[in-house]
């Protein structure tokens, strides 16, 4: 930390130093908080897109199957 000795300001600018570095360690636990929701809306996003498809593909492969080997 930076101390600057005029008229008695290191108290102060160390204590600004303090409470800077305590915000940049809460918006890290939020951007982390957040980074992580965001990545599990995108895996879950994916999961269902995945199911989709597979459901389409099952449903297009019932049709053929009916359709010309039943």
């Amino acid at each position: 930390s930076a101390c600057v000795m005029v008229f008695g300001t290191t108290k102060l600018v160390e204590s600004k130093t303090v409470y800077l570095y305590q915000q940049s360690a809460d918006f890290n636990k939020i951007a982390k908080f957040y980074y992580v929701k965001a990545e599990d809306s995108y895996y879950k996003a994916n999961d269902a897109a995945t199911y989709d498809d597979w459901k389409g593909a099952r449903r297009h492969w019932m049709h053929f199957y009916h359709k010309y080997i039943l």
